[in-house]
């Protein structure tokens, strides 16, 4: 079921990272075709614009109709002269990417000897008046029923009473930019092709990424869940088990049954300390505790701390020793450090012989305050080093039992130290023993 539903959210994964790599190179492709083909026919139209509202450039055009494709004026032209001066020779213009049709009111073209071979291309063209003075896009066959692709506008003549011109119009051939316009859209096309393809194999792997943490999410949780049941059911039996005694003997008194009852209120109190921790972590878990942080004076917030712990570890014949290398200043949650110290101290303790110490030591250093928290115990395996700060980790499973420990204590720790943005490691002590080293930033 488990596996199921792992792979059900990771096919959702994939196929939302693939629809949104997909979408964003078409998005991507589209309105970079439509920039280029805009743009590429934006040129075109200025210059198609320039030429038509340039008088001289049409009053030229119209005086060349009057010549012939070999660019001679006809003898003893009317509107032009006798044709006999060298000024009267005008090489016509005749580029095939650029065209002037002369039109007469009827229709006809009036300078087919000035387009030359152009003539046969251009011959289907027909006059429309629908649209003066505007660019249009308009297709023609040529003598060879090949289709050409033109930009056109064409421009009224009515001040010319001398001539029979009474349209322009000015075409550019569009079929190089056309051809051009299709060979970016066939490499768009294989672009997008390509880049589907790495979409897909780039939404698959970033499906398995993303799946990763919501795996590691989801087996804390569930360790978390079976080992909190299984720690709240020991004292839970216990009490159960205590209390169902007390029934077995209903006329004793209480003081018969002192020891009993003082059982049950033991286990009472392990298992409110163990709710309240695991309430804590769950709290922490959602980012819902909020830090009460102050500037305290380390040296005096240290010894307040701890002083009773002094007394404890003298009843237990042991030593707990405080040095403050340098004193100094932090902005600290009070009570949220002040558990810290007591989770290390606690473990301290509880693993140190009788007759050997535990020495506390704080030093102020490059604007950090640094706590070493160090026991003469049995120590850590290096392999568990890496692992006792996990939630629920023991080492050694009927040590912690008989001392009382959930596991969980120095999760906590950890959650403090990095709350307040700094961090807890744990080395060995020379020549035995173990060294949990505190680090936090005072600014």
């Amino acid at each position: 079921m488990k596996e199921q539903r792992t792979k059900n959210q990771r096919i959702r994964y994939f196929v939302v990272n693939m629809i949104s790599f997909s979408s964003i190179f078409l998005i991507l492709g589209i309105i970079v075709f439509q920039l280029l083909q805009t743009s590429i026919y934006q040129s075109v139209d200025t210059e198609l614009t320039r030429m038509s509202e340039n008088d001289q450039f049409l009053n030229m055009q119209i005086k060349m109709a009057h010549f012939d494709r070999f660019g001679q004026l006809p003898q003893n032209d009317p509107i032009i002269g006798n044709g006999n001066n060298s000024e009267d020779k005008i090489p016509p213009k005749n580029s095939f990417q650029q065209q002037v049709i002369l039109w007469t009111a009827e229709g006809e073209i009036i300078n087919e000897d000035s387009l030359g071979s152009r003539y046969d291309d251009l011959q289907n063209v027909k006059l429309s008046t629908e649209s003066l003075n505007t660019i249009n896009s308009i297709t023609v066959k040529d003598s060879n029923e090949r289709v050409l692709q033109f930009r056109s506008i064409t421009v009224p003549i009515i001040d010319d009473e001398t001539s029979d011109v009474a349209y322009v119009q000015i075409l550019t051939n569009t079929d190089p930019i056309k051809g051009t316009i299709e060979r970016v859209k066939q490499i768009l096309i294989v672009c997008m092709v390509v880049f589907g393809v790495l979409s897909i194999i780039l939404s698959y792997f970033l499906s398995k990424w993303s799946m990763k943490p919501i795996m590691v999410s989801w087996a804390k949780q569930l360790e978390f869940v079976e080992n909190a049941s299984h720690e709240l059911r020991t004292p839970l039996t216990i009490i159960q088990a205590k209390l169902e005694k007390l029934f077995t003997k209903p006329n004793h008194t209480i003081l018969e049954e002192s020891e009993t009852i003082a059982a049950s209120l033991t286990e009472v109190q392990r298992l409110s300390e163990l709710t309240s921790d695991l309430l804590l972590l769950a709290r922490s878990d959602s980012n819902a505790v909020i830090l009460d942080k102050e500037t305290v004076n380390i040296k005096d917030f240290l010894l307040t701390s701890l002083t009773p712990y002094q007394e404890l570890a003298e009843a237990e014949n042991k030593e707990l020793k405080i040095n403050i290398e340098k004193e100094g200043q932090a902005a600290i949650d009070r009570q949220k450090i002040k558990q810290l110290l007591i989770i290390l101290l606690d473990n301290a303790l509880k693993y140190t012989n009788e007759g050997d110490q535990v020495l506390l030591s704080s030093k102020v250093e490059r604007n950090e305050w640094i706590i070493n928290v160090v026991d003469q115990g049995i120590g850590i395996e290096d392999e568990q080093k890496k692992e006792i700060f996990d939630r629920f980790y023991r080492g050694d499973q009927s040590r912690n039992r008989k001392t009382g420990g959930y596991g969980i204590g120095l999760a906590i720790a950890k959650w403090i130290a990095e709350s307040h943005h700094g961090k807890i490691s744990v080395s060995d002590t020379t020549p035995k023993g173990t060294t949990f080293t505190v680090i936090l930033p005072i600014k």
